[in-house]
């Protein structure tokens, strides 16, 4: 591609829009790393791109660079300043050193403490040219990443499935939702690094949390547990995939004969003291989880598990699922007080209706 418009603040803020744009293109898929975009250009031309690879590898600098066999005078602009840490990815920083690039443009700093400016002061070291452009994108693209390296709580999302009077089993049915609601969970999941349930909901349900969605099996989050007294359900699906997946139980429990059993499944235990009689602190767990590097948690658990850190103001969005059923008995716990708090308290609400998900709605709330 060439611009022929002489108008040098334009050309670079148009490269830097399309640098976005491709970062967006695997928005939430990268993993615990960020979506970058990255463009080099020499005299206008784009000469190749790249965006983080899913799951959050190889880096966009890197798929852009590797390669690229003209290496004098080249322009390249990166939505994120380039990373300057050896990780499972080499560090950017060097890649473009190697390829000699002249002008490094870049939008936003890396607030991650193993770069925060390290990557700029590296590269002018080392005779790169650094400008910094604006970022004019539709929204803050890394606010919630930024905010994530400050204060180590990730983004918290929630999601249950109810009747069209909130109720959220029907005797018989394993599920409420049907097929279409369904695969947009499985997207969801595949687009978060955790899961967390609460100890109630696996062992009734027995749930599997992967993504089964074509193409996104490889996206599965990590599974997580709030199990105090230990009282998870041997040989459970979760159990059984746990080579497979990463799988952590919160747990307050001195039982040694099932914190040994569950190690030897391969369950990685987080032990977490009570601070009242069979509670455990919701914050505490969700900072844990942030220290193991998740940065973003969707919490599927039972009524319980959603009370409390909806109580707590915790969670961050909400995906509430109805179908159009009405149920004469409580078969389980209303969640019609969850709802009206929702809609009291998150700023943002977003209705898809049934024509959308046939017969189901999803009301998205956002805090």
């Amino acid at each position: 591609m060439f611009l022929q418009k002489n108008n040098t603040k334009f050309i670079n803020s148009y490269f830097m829009k399309l640098a976005f744009n491709l970062a967006n293109l695997h928005r939430n898929m990268t993993g615990i790393n960020p979506s970058v975009g990255c463009l080099v250009c020499k005299k206008n031309r784009i000469l190749s791109y790249g965006v983080t690879g899913i799951g959050g590898g190889p880096h966009a600098e890197y798929s852009a660079l590797t390669n690229l066999k003209k290496t004098n005078n080249l322009n390249c602009f990166v939505s994120l300043e380039p990373c300057h840490h050896q990780g499972k990815n080499p560090p950017c920083t060097k890649s473009i050193i190697n390829k000699k690039i002249k002008n490094l443009y870049y939008s936003e700093t890396d607030d991650d403490p193993r770069v925060q400016g390290k990557g700029l002061e590296f590269l002018q070291n080392n005779r790169v040219r650094i400008s910094k452009i604006n970022n004019t994108y539709k929204d803050n693209f890394y606010k919630f990443y930024n905010d994530f390296n400050k204060n180590f709580i990730p983004k918290v999302y929630a999601k249950i499935a109810t009747t069209k009077n909130y109720y959220s089993f029907v005797k018989d049915r394993p599920q409420i939702t049907n097929i279409y609601s369904k695969k947009l969970t499985h997207i969801l999941r595949s687009e978060i690094n955790a899961i967390l349930i609460g100890v109630n909901t696996h062992n009734k349900d027995n749930p599997l949390l992967n993504c089964r969605i074509n193409g996104l099996e490889r996206l599965c989050p990590a599974r997580f547990i709030i199990d105090p007294n230990l009282r998870i359900k041997k040989n459970s699906k979760l159990i059984l995939s746990a080579k497979k997946i990463k799988t952590y139980i919160f747990y307050s429990s001195k039982n040694k004969n099932k914190i040994e059993y569950l190690k030897k499944k391969n369950i990685f235990l987080i032990y977490l003291p009570f601070v009242k009689k069979n509670e455990v602190d919701c914050k505490q767990i969700l900072v844990t989880i942030g220290l193991l590097g998740y940065k973003n948690v969707l919490i599927e658990g039972g009524y319980s598990t959603i009370e409390k850190f909806i109580d707590h103001n915790l969670i961050d969005f909400f995906y509430f699922f109805k179908n159009n059923e009405f149920i004469n008995k409580k078969m389980s716990h209303s969640f019609k007080r969850i709802y009206m708090t929702l809609q009291k308290n998150f700023k943002y609400q977003k209705k898809l209706q049934q024509v959308y998900l046939k017969n189901n709605t999803l009301t998205v709330f956002k805090k």
